[in-house]
């Protein structure tokens, strides 16, 4: 199967750094589970075949990214998921952006669980534990203050972006976007992101860094905080 539209990054991203088990694939579908993160994903436009899919591995489906919102809603409900989340993806296919040179970076360790965690609910704290020692966070300083903090969750896509109140309105979002962009492209990937479809100050920013948006949504649904 073609995994190049936008839709599909999360899938070819997991297949590229290869942590991605393909469970079904045909032309026109495939669904594999990512072994770092757990999360299985469907790239299929066809709503039966997608859903014929899902239901050969029902005991599987904790946390599930699908790429077609109608089979999303369908599944939602089907499977008895508790969460969901419709987001417009969003990829950065342009050059290497400079970094803000008011910003001194660095890769978080886990003596920095404590103050992440104090500011980042949206995920379990044994998987935010897992993302920071996993390298995938970094802190931002400006003259030897910490600014924020920005990552990647594990299936690949950046997010965890959090600035600090002092430094709200002086584009420390912007610049620690840039930065971890510009970290995704060092290590050989296209940096991608979820921006849920009703955010539209994140969407804007999105825009403002150059990246692409999809032109159609996709859905996460889960059971429980991850």
């Amino acid at each position: 199967m073609n995994l190049s539209p936008i839709e599909y990054l999360c899938l070819s991203h997991v297949i590229k750094r290869g942590t991605g088990r393909i469970l079904e694939e045909d032309n026109n579908a495939c669904l594999l589970c990512d072994t770092v993160s757990g999360v299985l994903f469907l790239a299929c436009e066809d709503k039966e075949k997608g859903i014929a899919m899902l239901d050969r591995h029902a005991n599987e489906l904790g946390v599930l990214m699908v790429s077609n919102p109608e089979i999303g809603k369908v599944a939602f409900s089907r499977y008895g998921f508790v969460n969901q989340m419709e987001c417009y993806q969003v990829a950065y296919y342009g050059q290497k952006p400079p970094l803000d040179e008011r910003l001194t970076l660095r890769v978080a360790t886990l003596d920095d669980f404590p103050i992440i965690a104090e500011h980042y609910h949206m995920t379990s704290k044994q998987k935010l534990r897992e993302i920071i020692g996993r390298g995938l966070i970094l802190l931002g300083y400006h003259e030897g203050q910490p600014v924020g903090f920005i990552g990647e969750h594990l299936e690949g896509s950046m997010g965890l972006l959090h600035v600090f109140p002092e430094y709200r309105r002086m584009g420390f979002g912007f610049s620690l976007e840039k930065a971890k962009i510009a970290d995704v492209m060092q290590k050989g990937f296209i940096p991608f992101a979820q921006i849920e479809k009703s955010n539209l100050p994140s969407l804007r920013l999105q825009e403002k860094l150059g990246m692409t948006r999809s032109d159609r949504t996709i859905m996460w649904l889960w059971n429980v905080q991850e």
